[in-house]
């Protein structure tokens, strides 16, 4: 007996019983989605203690958390764990980004690179063996004001739960389910300063490190939405660390019945085979379309119940059997119904969700599809791949379509549509679909509020310019699978791209636009068949090389195609004026923008709009002053940047690709390490103000020296760029070369002149990102 005793108390020193109890699996109950959603909603106090004189401090990554005077309340257990804590006092937050850009990024926000925040009431989820230590050192006790605990507590909850869309935040609910709890922390910070913060560690992601704040928003719907400010990848992260949760599985096959009533509700069959990529690994998370409901789940052949999908709620979270093997696929077969199709008065039906309307991961990795529609006679549908198949009958048609290599994503339209044709016998066939009635209707109606009428044949604009585009693009970046374009109509505004298939806006079918922009619009979806479905972006930091790569191949074909250079530089000074003047007010001026490098966080609710401008638009300016630095200026030879791009798409179609690699290989063809502009430009926002001037003076030989000055601004000193300017001569005569500016002050003699110019034009073709100011020279 008493040998037992030492082995106990041996077990309660190396492990004490907070630590003991981590385990949820020693509860001997499953952990399921339900009762972690249960549990997290349900918290209530349990015991509280005061800190002690001395204070308690503990580390959580980069944070430093300071309880220097108040009470801690332990709160009931999430899964079996005693992970859940409310402080209420006197508290300090210490915080500093590990990155530059992330540094950078709370500043745009806070004026400042590092928080000393100061904090009455701390909110945590934390599973830190050190805090355990400090923490079983107090002496607790029954709550006081339970009442009040319970007011508090609940108030954090509502960020995390939405019980009536039985909705958990997925990065805070997932550590449990995948009882991975080593370092987890996850915290609401009520700041004195700053208002309300969240700030999590999160081992489940491969950015685990977060700073959230309380979105700013007048709307009761967006009450408790939270936006990053940083984001970023832990130091103490090691590289045998799992990955992202969201790629712990890959869907490899899809195979869909999806039939379409009468009414327009769905009832549909999903067959997906997933393949687990990290061992371990148990739960599957999906999404599919809020409004649609699961009817049952099948893992092979046997009727399946491990699984959540909430009402309303788009998370599908399934549970597959516990197995390391990473080579082993599991086929689901799920059925589901409801409502994704919406027809509006003008006979108009939209699709919901192009991506929603089957389950599927969402990370957009290649798979391979076959998908079978019903749906009732009087419509036409159109999707991604080879219809295989199609059959009419009197009230319903059937149709089949398969892709032929693996893609990211697949959709399809339906509607009243009239279909023309542009056949290609050596490229790519176009197909153009008009929801003639639809378009013209809507058209008339809103003509009585808006300057919007129906061109009279759209479909042989629309389909020259498209066919016209995929030859262009094809010259000039090489071929893709693709043997056929089907262009249809929406009753949305936006535009999309699938394999094969472009949705866009019924707003572009009008012809309503002579500035070249609704060329432009529709050739950017068409350079998405290169730069996003035969080019992928790797990440959200990379989302630039799909959008930004489309609107500025797009802008490309507008100029060829117009033959017209002002429609151009007219549309790329739209672009540089509206990344100058984004929130400049007249007496002030908001938020900064973020840098190419934040992907979808450069849209927050203080800088909306942010990403359209700096992922497109900035995006696309990139790859234009690009261009221009490989541009040969005695001969106007672009082969160079054609060359790279070929390059590019050549070297990583069918893959996804990072900035780094498009960097190595923009490398190769300009020669030189590219990171000093890459820093500049995609990875920070500094855009410079250059000062010109300038001066002439005839020497004895009748020639004329003339001296330049350039004063650079609103950049750093170290901040360099190659600048054109051209050398306007008499008798139409002129010369271009290329200028290195790369401190705050530049002065140089050009070579000499036969004659005195009439003028310079600094940053010719507009080839810099930059503002241009002429002035006198100044002697002093």
């Amino acid at each position: 007996m008493k040998q037992y005793l030492f082995i106990l108390l041996l077990i309660i020193l190396f492990f004490p019983p907070a630590i003991f109890s981590q385990s949820a699996s020693q509860s001997g109950t499953d952990i399921t989605y339900n009762r972690v959603l249960k549990d997290v909603s349900e918290l209530v106090p349990v015991s509280e203690a005061v800190i002690p004189q001395e204070g308690i401090s503990f580390n959580q990554d980069v944070g430093i958390f300071q309880l220097n005077k108040g009470t801690i309340i332990k709160l009931s257990p999430i899964a079996g764990l005693e992970c859940a804590y409310l402080f209420k006092g006197e508290g300090k937050f210490e915080y500093s980004p590990s990155t530059k850009v992330e540094k950078e990024q709370l500043y745009r926000f806070y004026e400042t690179e590092s928080f000393d925040e100061k904090f009455n009431q701390l909110f945590m989820i934390i599973t830190d063996s050190s805090f355990f230590n400090k923490i079983n050192k107090l002496e607790f006790y029954e709550p006081k004001n339970q009442k009040q605990i319970q007011f508090d507590s609940s108030g954090c909850i509502d960020y995390i739960v939405n019980t009536d869309k039985a909705y958990c935040d997925g990065k805070v609910v997932y550590p449990f389910l995948e009882e991975e709890y080593d370092n987890f922390f996850y915290s609401h910070i009520n700041s004195d300063e700053h208002g309300l913060l969240f700030f999590e560690v999160n081992p489940c992601q491969y950015e685990g490190v977060r700073l959230l704040r309380k979105a700013e928003t007048g709307f009761v719907i967006d009450k408790k939405r939270k936006e990053v400010i940083n984001q970023f990848e832990s130091d103490k992260r090691g590289k045998d660390k799992k990955a992202n949760f969201d790629k712990s599985f890959s869907a490899l096959y899809y195979r869909i019945n999806f039939n379409i009533e009468d009414n327009l509700d769905i009832k549909a069959k999903c067959i997906e085979v997933v393949k687990r990529n990290l061992p371990g690994r148990k739960w599957l998370k999906q999404y599919l379309y809020s409004d649609l409901v699961i009817d049952s789940i099948y893992l092979g052949d046997d009727l399946y119940s491990d699984y959540h999908k909430g009402e309303e709620n788009p998370e599908l979270w399934i549970k597959l059997p516990d197995d390391s093997e990473l080579t082993k696929e599991y086929s689901l077969t799920i059925y589901y119904s409801g409502e994704i199709l919406d027809k509006n008065e003008f006979g108009w039906i939209g699709l919901k969700s192009s991506l929603g309307w089957y389950p599927n991961p969402q990370t957009l990795d290649y798979s391979m599809f076959d998908v079978t529609f019903t749906y009732p006679e009087k419509y036409t549908l159109i999707s991604v791949g080879q219809e295989t198949f199609y059959e009419e009958n009197e009230d319903f048609k059937t149709s089949q379509w398969k892709t032929d290599y693996p893609v990211a994503a697949v959709s399809f339209n339906i509607g009243i549509f009239k279909k023309y044709e542009f056949p290609d016998l050596k490229g790519v066939d176009v197909e153009v679909y008009i929801s003639e009635a639809g378009h013209r209707e809507m058209a008339s109606v809103l003509a009585n509020y808006y300057d919007i009428y129906s061109s009279s044949d759209p479909e042989e604009k629309i389909g020259s310019d498209v066919q016209a585009s995929i030859q262009f693009y094809s010259s000039l970046f090489g071929k893709i699978h693709e043997k056929k374009i089907n262009v249809t109509e929406i009753p949305y505004s936006h535009g999309q791209a699938f394999p094969g298939m472009i949705h866009l806006s019924w707003i572009n079918y009008q012809g309503t636009q002579y500035d070249g922009s609704d060329e432009e619009f529709r050739a950017h979806e068409v350079a998405h068949q290169w730069w996003g479905h035969g080019v992928r972006f790797a990440t959200y930091h990379d989302q630039w090389l799909d959008e930004g790569f489309a609107e500025y191949s797009a802008l490309m074909f507008v100029q060829a195609g117009f033959k017209d250079n002002d429609i151009f530089f007219n549309l790329l000074n739209d672009w540089k004026n509206e990344i100058f003047n984004n929130r400049v007010y007249l007496f002030s001026t908001g938020q900064e923008a973020g840098p190419i490098w934040l992907g979808y966080r450069t849209s927050t609710s203080t800088t909306k709009g942010d990403y359209s401008l700096i992922i497109y638009k900035k995006g696309a300016w990139v790859l234009h002053m690009m261009r221009n630095m490989l541009l040969n200026l005695k001969t106007m030879n672009e082969d160079p940047f054609n060359a790279m791009m070929k390059d590019y798409f050549n070297t990583y179609y069918g893959k996804k690709v990072t900035t780094e690699d498009f960097k190595k290989i923009a490398d190769k063809h300009f020669g030189e390490d590219m990171s000093w502009f890459f820093n500049q430009y995609v990875y920070g926002t500094d855009v410079p103000t250059y000062n010109f001037s300038y001066k002439s003076e005839e020497l004895e030989n009748g020639k004329y020296k003339v001296t330049c000055k350039v004063v650079q601004e609103d950049v750093p000193e170290d901040f360099k760029m190659y600048v054109p300017i051209k050398i306007l001569l008499s008798g139409d005569r002129f010369a271009r070369l290329r200028i290195e500016v790369k401190q705050k002050e530049t002065i140089l003699n050009l070579p000499l002149l036969p004659d005195e110019p009439e003028d310079i034009i600094f940053n010719d073709l507009e080839s810099v990102l930059c503002k241009v100011n002429y002035e006198s020279w100044d002697d002093e």
